[in-house]
């Protein structure tokens, strides 16, 4: 039975929306959780710690503060600062933070699809390529996790639709909320001021033609606005480093990571190429797309966004390669690429829509939630091992555990090697030790235990039993006040007046 398409695109579109809302839905309840649960978790710190601290959003804390206020810089912490004003009314429970995440990431699709729809001036383009990033595995994943990286990509789709609507409708209020979308997206995450070279090259292309468009009309004014937010969100980073330089509290890396060798970043690019794009990244479907694009757009390089596009594919490159040892193990870091991999599966779609492909975009649109379903759930949500310790999935055995420590009191927590998973949960402020072993390492002649001690800890809670039985250790507890499971909780002795 021959399906029409290009007929029933909106009602596709809506239904991917409305699938990918409710499969999220059953797993809307989980704690942070599987892959990244360290980043989810240093996120929902700072939020946490806005909430309950203080709403300066210039001033954003973590828990592993050591004997400090737990100011340190970080990227602009826009998502965590909003997710805290819903904290102050709601608390904290673990659907808050997934359905801020999801309502963000509906919105982001929902702006991929304005922005197809702009420049292809096709409803059925826009329409299969936004429900194909629904089911983009690792947006799938990571669209209801605490990850300011959404909001940023969210943003970054925001800005782009606004760009091509202010050159369409002449608008230059349109610019001026592109730009302003810009900021905030290079703010929250710097590489998304790639889609920078978008505009660029668009900008560029309108002074070089003869045309009287409203870019060239209005050329020193948008060239000073995009000048303008790039110089703010510098202004944010360098700011940042100054705050850790200064507290010493290094929970966030603002820092480029290279390979540390050739042989290792090819290494690196190849399983990227060959595994987590496709597998991970694009999904297979949607790779299939990709591909039929780019064919398709080589074929049509006379087409007004081939250079913009090829813009955001270089500037993409550029920010990989520099940023390779990321690449490695974090895919998240790949969601920029989502930018550039929208034309490409615009121009499949619209190629296989021309050559009344109707049975392959069919059998695409179906694979998608099938593919990114099989790919995620069973091993990120549906399995028992959540990726945290068995006592923090457990809700009773946390609130114990949590209930357990005065408020207040600084504690020594571990071992963790994020330094911030057991403080989160644990709903504690303190210090960390990342390995068996450490507490007992000496730090100014005395044992690390012992220099927390006299730097204000007062309890220490531990999963490890070697821990607990270590000399160093033992000769600092003066009582066990709690046990769940592997988890203990000790009243340590006062630092000695």
């Amino acid at each position: 039975m021959t399906l029409e398409i290009e007929n029933r695109s909106s009602f596709i579109f809506k239904i991917s929306i409305a699938l990918f809302v409710i499969v999220h839905m059953f797993y809307i309840n989980l704690p942070p959780c599987s892959i990244h649960v360290w980043r989810q978790c240093n996120t929902m710190s700072v939020a946490r710690n806005f909430a309950e601290e203080d709403m300066n959003i210039l001033h954003p804390r973590v828990d592993r503060r050591f004997e400090s206020d737990g100011i340190t810089g970080t990227a602009f912490p826009l998502y965590e600062w909003l997710l805290a004003n819903f904290m102050r009314f709601i608390g904290n429970p673990n659907y808050l933070s997934r359905i801020f995440s999801l309502f963000i990431s509906v919105i982001g699709i929902i702006f991929c699809y304005r922005f197809i729809g702009i420049i292809s001036d096709n409803k059925s383009v826009a329409a299969f390529t936004a429900s194909s990033i629904c089911w983009a595995p690792e947006f799938f994943y990571h669209s209801m996790n605490a990850l300011p990286d959404i909001l940023a990509l969210t943003l970054a789709f925001a800005s782009l639709y606004y760009f091509e609507k202010g050159i369409k409708s002449n608008s230059i209020s349109a610019f001026f909320i592109s730009m302003l979308f810009l900021t905030l997206s290079g703010l929250v995450k710097i590489q998304y001021l790639m889609i920078g070279a978008y505009f660029a090259t668009i900008f560029l292309m309108h002074l070089i033609k003869n045309s009287e468009s409203i870019l060239k009309k209005n050329k020193i004014t948008i060239a000073v606005t995009g000048c303008l937010s790039i110089a703010i969100t510098l202004g944010w980073y360098k700011y940042a480093l100054l705050l850790i330089e200064r507290s010493n509290l290094r929970d966030f890396g603002i820092e480029i990571r290279n390979a540390d060798s050739i042989e290792a970043g090819l290494m690196i690019l190849k399983k990227n190429l060959i595994s987590d794009w496709p597998e991970l990244v694009f999904g297979y479907a949607n790779t299939l797309v990709i591909v039929i694009g780019i064919i398709a757009a080589f074929k049509k390089r006379n087409s007004k966004y081939f250079l913009p596009f090829l813009g955001l594919v270089i500037a993409y490159c550029a920010y990989h390669f520099l940023d390779l040892r990321q690449m490695q193990v974090h895919h998240y870091y790949m969601l920029p690429s989502y930018l550039f991999a929208v034309g490409l599966m615009a121009a499949g779609f619209q190629y296989l829509i021309i050559k009344k492909k109707s049975a392959i975009i069919l059998l695409v649109l179906i694979a998608q939630p099938i593919l990114a379903g099989i790919r995620i759930i069973p091993a990120r949500w549906g399995k028992q091992d959540l990726g945290i310790p068995q006592e923090f999935a457990n809700q009773e055995q946390l609130n114990r555990l949590q209930k357990s420590i005065p408020s207040g009191e600084l504690v020594i927590a571990g071992p963790d090697e994020s330094g911030c998973i057991y403080l989160y949960f644990l709903h504690a402020k303190g210090f960390g030790f990342e390995h068996i072993g450490q507490l007992s390492e000496e730090i100014n002649k005395e044992s690390t235990i012992q220099n927390y001690i006299d730097r204000g800890a007062s309890y220490l809670i531990t999963s490890d039993e070697a821990t607990i039985k270590d000399e160093e250790v033992k000769k600092c507890i003066d009582k066990e006040i709690a046990v769940e499971n592997n988890f203990h909780v000790f009243k340590l002795i006062p630092k000695k007046r």
